[in-house]
């Protein structure tokens, strides 16, 4: 039996055709020598809750959102979606149509990006596309509800209901091309709807000039010091918090001596001895409140 959502069986083999286009792909990720797990995955993934409104592709090495709740859990996944401005005519934005760009969509809400992730964005929506050119150069012609001022050259971002860009930090990447062919879940009471869940990496290093057209609030998140290259990694403190900074580094320590009570660390770090021959770990298993604390390290291996 069939009902009105298309629910049935079939025992035999089905072959479904669909023809569409939603980009090309490209080897973006940069390959280093001995280093074997520079992309990183969390425990859990989670549901993308931006997902583009019709059939389109994240492109491997797209940035993301990596967002948790308060206690660290229930994460959900945003995506940065960002369109390249070739020239803008009144209510008309025209965004640069390849292979290799995100798709816009009647309905989005998109501004120039803000100087800071997460920052206030003067956004319109669009209300209609149209594919066109501009010279020479293929473009959706978006009309939107109202005149957006740009120049070309300018990079758009997602806005949330509240006016502001969609993503508020930087800390995950698609590590593969992802076809999301299948018209969104438009809330919780949507059973038709496709639901899209990913694992991001929460690091890796790309060739800028293969990702995504990225506004200078992004690239100003770059971790790499290598031309041409950006790294993302979503396992470190904030630039600004030193002191964050300073105790994850006393994690994991090397040394050529032995740790003695002044040598720094915090309740379960390790420590090292690097010197060939007398190779040894030791862990840190408590920490006084004096003044000027004194550390209590146990050796764990060899095994005394």
């Amino acid at each position: 039996m069939i009902n009105d959502y298309q629910i049935g069986a079939f025992r035999g083999r089905k072959l479904i055709q669909r023809r569409g286009e939603v980009g090309g792909a490209k080897s973006v990720f940069v390959k280093l020598q001995g280093i074997k797990n520079e992309l990183v995955y969390p425990t859990f993934g989670g549901q993308i809750m931006n997902p583009f409104k019709g059939a389109a592709k994240m492109f491997a090495g797209d940035l993301c959102e990596y967002r948790t709740n308060d206690k660290g859990v229930k994460p959900e996944i945003y995506i940065l979606k960002t369109y390249l401005v070739e020239s803008v005519s009144g209510s008309v934005v025209n965004i640069v149509k390849d292979g290799y760009k995100h798709i816009p969509f009647v309905g989005d809400k998109i501004g120039v990006a803000p100087d800071e992730i997460g920052g206030a964005v003067t956004a319109v929506t669009i209300s209609s596309i149209s594919v066109t050119k501009v010279g020479d150069v293929d473009v959706w012609a978006c009309t939107c509800n109202s005149a957006l001022t740009a120049e070309k050259g300018d990079v758009l971002v997602e806005a949330d209901e509240d006016g502001n860009m969609m993503v508020k930090a930087i800390n995950g990447v698609f590590d593969a091309d992802a076809d999301m062919l299948d018209a969104p879940s438009t809330g919780d009471d949507d059973f038709d709807g496709a639901r899209y869940m990913y694992t991001p990496a929460l690091g890796g290093i790309m060739y800028i000039h293969k990702m995504s057209p990225m506004p200078q609030c992004v690239l100003a998140l770059n971790k790499c010091d290598i031309h041409g290259w950006f790294k993302v990694d979503g396992l470190a403190a904030p630039e600004g918090d030193v002191a964050l900074n300073a105790e994850i580094a006393l994690l994991n320590q090397n040394g050529t001596t032995v740790p003695t009570t002044s040598t720094k660390g915090v309740v379960g770090s390790t420590y090292t001895v690097t010197v060939s021959g007398s190779e040894a770990l030791y862990v840190c298993t408590a920490v006084s409140s004096d003044a000027t604390p004194t550390y209590t390290w146990i050796k764990m291996f060899p095994n005394v």
